[in-house]
């Protein structure tokens, strides 16, 4: 029987007769309140799935007469208050789902006697206060989750009976204050999840006699002080997190008795000031977390020990002075991170020893003044992270021995150059400068970065050129020069980057002219070239998107030159009223009578539409965007046809948008062709339509 979703059922029909009933989907049912006390006459019933029937409010005693159900389903119960006492008698059940069940107070101590229970799940239930002490009669319980009972303050000693148990989840107790000591009783355990448990103060001694646990979670504990010594016992513990357990003062030097842990998490323990130096005997350490240890002000020189270790984050450890030399001895490290160490000086020359690093972040390290040679040793590394280092007067020339392919100095203020040994960096694809506003120039090697994909000189605002070398990144797609404030010009060769796509220059203050762009370029954006007046290219690329937004200094050949750019996208420019260029022009209202000639009617009708916007209302909203809606009227048949313009943003007045549409089918030479804006807050001031041939395309884009 399958009424999954039913969401109006509120009662089940006499269920007396059904013996031979094997399966009820119940499923969502949310209007259902009970179940008929002739439920208990399905014995051969297989599986009983209620979950989801939010109304539900208790269940039958004859329940218990399902003495051969494999599994039940309740999860998501949200009013059942109470299970009947008879749950007990569901003694071939391997596992009960209980997950939701928030209004649930107690459990039956009846439920002891499920004796080949293996999954117990009623995480969830928030009103849970305790558990009955029978709970330690289900000796064949594997996995117990009581993640998420807020209201629970402690657990029955008796659960040290559960010798069975392998996953024990006790994630979000938040009430919990401690562990039973015969938690020590369960020697199967093999994952212990506490985190969340955030009034847990200290965990039991017996905790080190779980011998074969492998996994320990006691992440965002924030109440526990310390650990007991008696942790380096579970020495197949494989992971520690011990991630926001922000009271935490120190590790117990026992710790380095864990000889199997692979992965050890300490970050945001913010109170923990030193590690011990026994943590150099964890030798099959992988991976070790302790960003955010804001109160760190050293690392033990014994870490360089861990020499299996490959990720090591050091993050927003804004008290850690230096690294120890010996961190050169990590030969496996692959990633170091170090972002916000803000008190870090210097690197030491030690650190050319991590032959295998790939990954190195040093963003936001803003008392780094400068690199040691050595970092030039580090022939496997592919992204170097130096963003937001402030202080970083210059590179060292050995930068140029890397491999890299990501190299970020966004936001270094105080770097004046760059080494002309930059230039081997022959497989980098990105390279981002932005934000380094004392860079007054470029070395001409930067053309011998051949594999270049990005580059970004946004905000280098004492950036007076561009070296012609640029011309020879033949791989570049994507070129950021906005707010360089002090660049009057671009070098002629950059219209040899035949891969360049976006070319984006916001706000060039300075900036007069444009040469020939290559003819590639899909995205130009010249916002607030508030000096810009000419425009010695075109734009063939028939998906290009034009935006010259606040450019009031453009002379008639550079608007024309826009204006007329043939393209599947839009362009926008200043202007205040629709040019000539447009055939058909209305300067009210959105309407336009055209009549074409033969030529222009074939089998489709190809037009260029301009439309000038303008405000309902004072506020105007940089944000906002919206799409032109064109309906096109055959005078003769009275045929219609719908068109849209491509998505417009942002909305401005006093700004021109021109875009290319295509009326299929159209045979008649005299249309109406009118114009809707697609906001309530916008319309359309002026409008004007210029009709297309075939050839036009050609002639526009060689302008």
């Amino acid at each position: 029987m399958d009424l999954r979703y039913s969401s109006h059922l509120k009662e089940l029909p006499n269920l007396s007769t059904a013996i031979n009933l094997l399966e009820m989907v119940l499923s969502d049912c949310s209007s259902l309140i009970e179940l008929p006390s002739s439920i208990g006459n399905a014995t051969n019933i297989k599986s009983l799935d209620i979950q989801g029937c939010s109304s539900l409010l208790k269940l039958p005693s004859s329940i218990g007469n399902l003495i051969t159900l494999p599994r039940l389903d309740l999860m998501g119960c949200s009013s059942l208050v109470e299970l009947p006492s008879s749950i007990g008698n569901l003694i071939n059940l391997p596992r009960l789902d209980l997950m939701g069940c928030s209004s649930l107070v107690e459990l039956p101590s009846s439920i002891g006697n499920l004796i080949n229970l293996e999954a117990f799940y009623f995480h969830g239930c928030s009103s849970l206060l305790e558990l009955p002490s029978s709970i330690g009669n289900l000796i064949s319980l594997k996995i117990l989750y009581l993640k998420r009972i807020s209201s629970l303050v402690e657990i029955p000693s008796s659960i040290g009976n559960l010798i069975n148990l392998k996953l024990l989840n006790l994630s979000g107790c938040s009430s919990l204050v401690e562990l039973p000591s015969s938690i020590g009783n369960l020697i199967n355990l093999k994952k212990l999840d506490l985190s969340g448990c955030s009034s847990l103060v200290e965990l039991p001694l017996s905790i080190g006699n779980l011998i074969n646990l492998q996994e320990l979670y006691l992440s965002e504990c924030s109440s526990l002080v310390e650990l007991p010594s008696s942790i380096g016992n579970l020495i197949n513990l494989k992971t520690l997190n011990l991630s926001e357990c922000s009271s935490l003062v120190e590790l117990p030097s026992s710790i380095g008795n864990l000889i199997n842990l692979q992965e050890l998490y300490l970050s945001e323990c913010s109170s923990l000031v030193e590690l011990p130096s026994s943590i150099g005997n964890l030798i099959n350490l992988k991976k070790l977390d302790l960003s955010g240890c804001s109160s760190l002000v050293e690392l033990p020189l014994s870490i360089g020990n861990l020499i299996n270790l490959k990720t090591l984050n050091l993050s927003e450890c804004s008290s850690l002075v230096e690294l120890p030399s010996s961190i050169g001895n990590l030969i496996n490290l692959q990633e170091l991170y170090l972002s916000e160490c803000s008190s870090l000086v210097e690197l030491p020359s030690s650190i050319g020893n991590l032959i295998n690093l790939k990954k190195l972040d040093l963003s936001g390290c803003s008392s780094l003044v400068e690199l040691p040679l050595s970092i030039g040793n580090l022939i496997n590394l592919k992204t170097l992270n130096l963003s937001g280092c402030s202080s970083l007067v210059e590179l060292p020339s050995s930068i140029g021995n890397l491999n890299l392919k990501k190299l970020d100095l966004s936001g270094c203020s105080s770097l004046v150059e760059l080494p002309s040994s930059i230039g081997n960096l022959i497989n980098l694809k990105k390279l981002d400068l932005s934000g380094c506003s004392s860079l007054v120039e470029l070395p001409l090697s930067i053309g011998n970065l051949i594999n270049l994909q990005e580059l970004y000189l946004s905000e280098c605002s004492s950036l007076v050129e561009l070296p012609s070398s640029i011309g020879n990144l033949i791989n570049l797609q994507e070129l950021y020069l906005s707010e360089c404030s002090s660049l009057v010009e671009l070098p002629s060769s950059i219209g040899n980057l035949i891969n360049l796509k976006k070319l984006d220059l916001n706000k060039c203050t300075k900036l007069v002219s444009l040469p020939q762009l290559p003819d590639s370029l899909s995205v130009l954006v010249a916002e607030s070239c508030e000096s810009l007046e000419t425009l010695a290219c075109s734009f063939p690329n028939p998906q290009v998107w034009l935006k010259f937004i606040d450019c009031w200094k453009l002379n008639e050949k550079g608007r024309d030159i826009i204006v007329q750019t043939s393209t599947s996208n839009y362009t926008m420019l200043p202007g205040r009223e629709v040019p000539a260029f447009f055939t058909y022009r209305a300067t009210t209202g959105g309407s336009l009578a055209v009549k074409l000639n033969e030529r222009h009617c074939r089998t489709s009708c190809r037009f260029k539409a301009c439309i000038l916007l303008v405000r309902k209302g004072d506020k105007i909203d940089c944000e906002e965007w919206g799409s032109v809606y064109l309906t096109v009227l055959e005078k003769q048949s009275g045929r219609k046809y719908s068109l849209e313009s491509p998505t417009l943003y942002p909305l401005l007045t006093e700004h021109l948008y021109t875009f290319e549409i295509e009326a299929k089918g159209v045979k008649s030479v005299e249309l109406v062709i009118k114009f809707q804006f697609g906001r309530k807050k916008w319309e359309i001031g002026e409008c004007g339509i210029r009709p297309l041939l075939e050839e036009d395309t050609h002639v526009e884009s060689s302008i």
